[in-house]
């Protein structure tokens, strides 16, 4: 029982801070209790939803997965057989795999500011400058 209380304790600390956006103190004289214990039931609630929330992720990546091997096993057939179109969607489908599971290396991205684009975004920040006066 106790913790059923606590839980909806942290569900109205949760409510108050987020929609609200009362400060701790507001939110412990609105239920009567002290700041220390409201933002203890913050913090509580927040780990309760984020553990909530990961664990929906990794059943949607479930969910996915198992979608994407049924994709494969039937498909899979007809690319060992020539079928060049099977073979495409199998491709995207190892693809989205190896994505659900964070398989591929991350992206590089070289970006680069020459003196030239420094000087074209100095002048577009001079002209909006201009035109707010």
């Amino acid at each position: 029982m106790n913790e059923q209380i606590a839980t909806a304790r942290e569900q109205e600390v949760i409510l108050l801070r987020t929609r609200q956006r009362l400060p701790f103190r507001e939110i412990a004289d609105q239920l009567g209790i002290n700041v220390k214990t409201a933002h203890e039931a913050w913090v509580r609630g927040m780990k309760r939803w984020a553990q909530a929330a990961a664990e929906e992720r990794d059943a949607e990546i479930g969910r996915q997965l198992a979608t994407l091997e049924a994709l494969l096993d039937g498909l899979m057939p007809k690319a060992v057989n020539g079928d060049a179109r099977a073979a495409e969607v199998i491709i995207k489908a190892l693809d989205r795999h190896a994505r659900l599971l964070g398989l591929d290396a991350p992206v590089k991205v070289d970006a680069k500011l020459t003196d030239a684009l420094t000087a074209e975004v100095e002048a577009l920040a001079d002209e909006i400058a201009e035109r707010a006066r």
